[in-house]
C-alpha cells in the first residue's frame, strides 16, 4: 500500500501543470495588451510571466512528502487499533454486567442452595458470605451495566 501511495504522489509531481502561455501585442489604437489569445493577424510576442517568489509557497521535497503519508497512514493505523480496542472493552463490559445480573439471580433465590466457587468447588454460602456476594454483585451491575 506504501509503494501505491508513493507512486501515486510521483507521477502527480511529475504531472505538474503547464503553465499557460502569455502574449504582449499592440491594439489598434497603439495600446499595448496583454492575454493567453493574441486577435488573428496581430504581431504578438510571447511572455514568460515569472510568479513573485514571496507569493510562490516552498514546495515540499518527495522525502517529506513521504514522511507525512506515512505518518498518516500511523495515525489511521493507530486510529483502527483503538476502535478496535474500545468495542473489545464494551464486549468485555457486557459479559460482566450479564455474569454479574446473572449471580444475583441465582443469590436471590430462597434458601442455602450451593453456590459454585471460582476454584471450581461447590459450597453452601453462610448468610454473611451469601450478603456479602449479592453487594459485590450489585456493585458490578452498576459498574458495568449501563
Amino acid at each position: 500500500m506504501r509503494t501505491t501511495i508513493t507512486m501515486t504522489l510521483l507521477m502527480a509531481l511529475l504531472a505538474l501543470p503547464a503553465s499557460a502561455a502569455m502574449f504582449k501585442w499592440n491594439d489598434a489604437n497603439g495600446e499595448t495588451q496583454y492575454g493567453q489569445f493574441p486577435p488573428a493577424g496581430v504581431n504578438a510576442t510571447r511572455i514568460k510571466a515569472e510568479a513573485d517568489p514571496k507569493s510562490v509557497p516552498a514546495r515540499k521535497s518527495l522525502e517529506e512528502q513521504v514522511k507525512e503519508l506515512d505518518k498518516q497512514l500511523e495515525q489511521q493505523e493507530a486510529a483502527k487499533q483503538g476502535a478496535a480496542a474500545k468495542e473489545q472493552n464494551a464486549e468485555i463490559r457486557k459479559q460482566n454486567c450479564e455474569n454479574a445480573r446473572k449471580n444475583l439471580t441465582g443469590l436471590d433465590l430462597g434458601g442455602n442452595r450451593l453456590a459454585h466457587m471460582p476454584d471450581g468447588s461447590y459450597q453452601r454460602l453462610p448468610e454473611k458470605k451469601k450478603q456479602e456476594m449479592i453487594k459485590q454483585n450489585q456493585a458490578a451491575v452498576e459498574e458495568f451495566c449501563d
